[in-house]
This record gives structure tokens, C-alpha cells and sequence, in this order.
């Protein structure tokens, strides 16, 4: 009798999940489970983390058998069976098709120490939809989550690897308008870049399975609108470029002292023996130049017109009166590979050191690098 609910339970859940898939289908400009956004890459094995009662790993499974047999899922809670069975009302029928389909359920498998259970570059994919700290809780912990998530699975990764994150906007923070905004958000690119995984991808999201988990019980939530799918990619070849949208970015102030005119003896002064001319420091072409050998590829480079600034030098030696100084602004964007706060302080520090030796009388920059924020913020600074 037992068995027999179960296979029933079986053959309505497949029915179910058969709608679930023509949904996903017809998502076209939504996120698609069935696709390899890696173009090197042609995934074998995604791992689901924190899957709620597993009715998205039991569609998954549904969907990537009819389209992918050669993709094995591990969907994975981090429950025990026993307690997911008291938890979730259709506990029992989720696992039992997933492994009907050939694929695998793991239990007490905890998200921010995946490496207990799964081996270093064993996985291609790993998905997390919507997590969320236990019980209502502030950003702070929600932060640290995520940074725990992405410190212990960019390991697991193989070459060429992706993390799907689902995140509501707010939570996501890369259409936010002012800073505060960014900051109220969960900073996921941020953590993701501390290791070593680009921002490669944003789609919208809509779930087509039962969001069932919410505080740890069987209580609906709300993700129809607003949520989005954050891919994140292991580069290592600089195989494809993250929408300029999408792109993290940092910048800073860059000053270049002008050549100053001969002094009243016609004797030239101490900073006419530069190497670099009048001309070369005012052309953005060949800042341009400078700044492309300096910064790694994958980083693209933009520069925002310059400005001529005035200095009075206090050395008696420079008596000919004023400096003058270039500015530009410098703005550096992870486009190919991530870019951190560390990443772009190291790059302003190369190429003022360049400065140092190709020009006299040049004061590096009193500020750092900014701290990393999304291109949404670009037009708030007027960019």
C-alpha cells in the first residue's frame, strides 16, 4: 500500500512538473536552465544547494533528462531526510522522482561548507535560489552568508565553472540608482570577485516550481516579480565578456605634471628633462596606451576628459612660479576577469610609479582607488 501511494505520487508529480517544463521553455529572455552560458564549457554536473522541499531539483531533473541526458543534478538540503520528510508535505514525492530520474539527493549538506562533501573542480555548476539567512535577520548576516557561500564552492569549481545566484533586486543591488542603495544590498559581485568569480551574467528570473521553503517551513513566498538570476564565472582564459550594464567598476584621480617653461635666465628648470612632453601628457591616446600596458587584460579602461590644475611649488629651485598639473579620471571596469578594491589600488600604484619615472615633479594621488560599485551608479557621478 506504500509503495503503491509513492508511485502514485510519482506519476502526479510528473504530470506537474511536465507543465513546469514548457514554462521554462517559453522563458526566452529569462533565465534557462537548459543552457551552457560558458561557451567553453559543456556542463556534466550542477550541484542545487539549499533547495528548499526539492520540487526545483525534481524539475530540474524532469526538464534535463528530456534535454540534456548527459547533465547529472545533485540537489542537496541542509536538513536530515528524516526531518525534510516531517518538514515538507511533498518531501517524499520530490525525492523519489528526482531519483527515479537517475539523478542524486543529499542531505545535511550545508552551503557554506560544501567542501566537506564534494571534491576540489568536481562541479560545473552550482545553483543557489534564494537564500536567505534563518528567521528574519539584517544585511549584515545575509552578507556573511553569501561571502561564506562564495568563499568555500569557487574551489569546487571546474575550469570555466558558473554559480547561479537568485537574488530579489534589492537584494542583488545592480540597479541601484545612489549608494545607498548599493549598500543596503547584499554586495554578492563584491564577494564573488574576493574569489576570483566574475559578474558574467544577469537574467530575469521566474521560478516555475514551488517555493515552499521559507524559514525553514513548508510556508510559501513571494518571487514573482523583481528577481533575477546572477551568474558568476570562473575565468580563466578571458573567454567572453560581461555586458558593459553589468560591469563592476573602480576609479581613480591620475596627476601629471606638465613641463615647466625656462626660467627668467632662459635656463631650462629641473623638470624640462622629462621624459614625457607637453604634448604626450595632454594627448588621451597616449595615456590610453600607458594605462593598457599597466592594467591586465580583461579590465577594461576608460578615461573621462582632463583638467589642467595649478600648483605653486614652495621649492626655490622651481622659482619659474606655478605647475601645472593634468588630472584625468581613470575608470576601471571588471569586464573579463573581477575586479576588487585590492586589484584596483595595485593598478593606480603601477601606473603612478610609471608616472614617477617618465616625468618630474609629479605628487601621487593623496586618495585610493574607490571602492568597487555597479556601472548603474556611472550616471549619478555624471559619467
Amino acid at each position: 500500500m506504500f509503495l503503491a501511494q509513492r508511485l502514485s505520487n510519482i506519476s502526479l508529480n510528473k504530470r506537474h512538473l511536465l507543465g513546469i517544463s514548457r514554462n521554462l521553455s517559453q522563458q526566452l529572455d529569462h533565465y534557462n536552465p537548459l543552457l551552457d552560458y560558458t561557451p567553453s564549457l559543456s556542463e556534466r554536473t550542477i550541484l542545487l544547494v539549499g533547495d528548499g522541499d526539492l520540487s526545483n531539483g525534481a524539475a530540474m531533473t524532469e526538464i534535463i533528462n528530456n534535454a540534456r541526458p548527459d547533465v547529472k543534478i545533485v540537489a542537496s538540503v541542509l536538513e536530515s531526510e528524516v526531518m525534510h520528510n516531517n518538514v515538507y508535505k511533498d518531501s517524499m514525492r520530490n525525492i523519489d522522482l528526482i531519483r527515479e530520474n537517475g539523478h542524486e539527493v543529499k542531505f545535511e549538506v550545508d552551503a557554506t561548507c560544501l567542501e566537506e562533501s564534494f571534491g576540489y573542480g568536481s562541479i560545473d555548476r552550482i545553483q543557489w535560489n534564494f537564500p536567505h539567512w534563518r528567521g528574519k535577520t539584517n544585511n549584515r548576516r545575509n552578507r556573511k552568508l553569501i561571502s561564506d557561500f562564495f568563499t568555500c564552492s569557487s574551489g569546487l569549481l571546474s575550469n570555466g565553472g558558473q554559480i547561479h545566484l537568485a537574488l530579489m533586486n534589492h537584494q542583488g543591488g545592480l540597479m541601484a540608482k545612489t549608494n545607498s542603495e548599493w549598500k543596503s544590498s547584499w554586495l554578492s559581485p563584491i564577494y564573488a570577485a574576493e574569489n576570483g568569480l566574475l559578474l558574467s551574467h544577469l537574467k530575469p528570473f521566474q521560478p516555475a516550481y514551488n517555493l515552499s521553503a521559507y524559514q525553514f517551513r513548508d510556508r510559501s513566498f513571494n518571487a514573482e516579480k523583481k528577481a533575477f538570476m546572477h551568474l558568476f564565472t570562473k575565468c580563466e582564459n578571458l573567454q567572453f565578456k560581461a555586458p558593459e550594464d553589468i560591469q563592476m567598476y573602480s576609479y581613480f584621480s591620475l596627476f601629471i605634471a606638465l613641463p615647466t617653461p625656462a626660467n627668467n635666465n632662459g635656463t631650462p628648470t629641473r623638470q624640462s628633462d622629462q621624459l614625457w612632453s607637453n604634448g604626450q601628457i595632454l594627448d588621451e591616446k597616449f595615456v590610453f596606451e600607458m594605462l593598457k600596458d599597466k592594467i591586465p587584460d580583461g579590465i577594461r579602461i576608460e578615461i573621462k576628459p582632463f583638467r589642467i590644475l595649478r600648483q605653486q611649488n614652495p621649492d626655490d629651485e622651481h622659482s619659474a612660479g606655478e605647475w601645472k598639473v593634468v588630472e584625468y579620471q581613470v575608470v576601471i571596469f571588471g569586464e573579463s576577469i573581477p575586479i576588487t578594491s585590492k586589484d584596483a589600488e595595485s593598478y593606480k600604484k603601477a601606473v603612478e610609479d610609471e608616472i614617477q619615472m617618465q616625468t618630474r615633479g609629479t605628487k601621487r594621488g593623496g586618495w585610493n582607488a574607490a571602492h568597487i560599485v555597479p556601472s548603474s551608479l556611472l550616471q549619478s557621478r555624471g559619467w
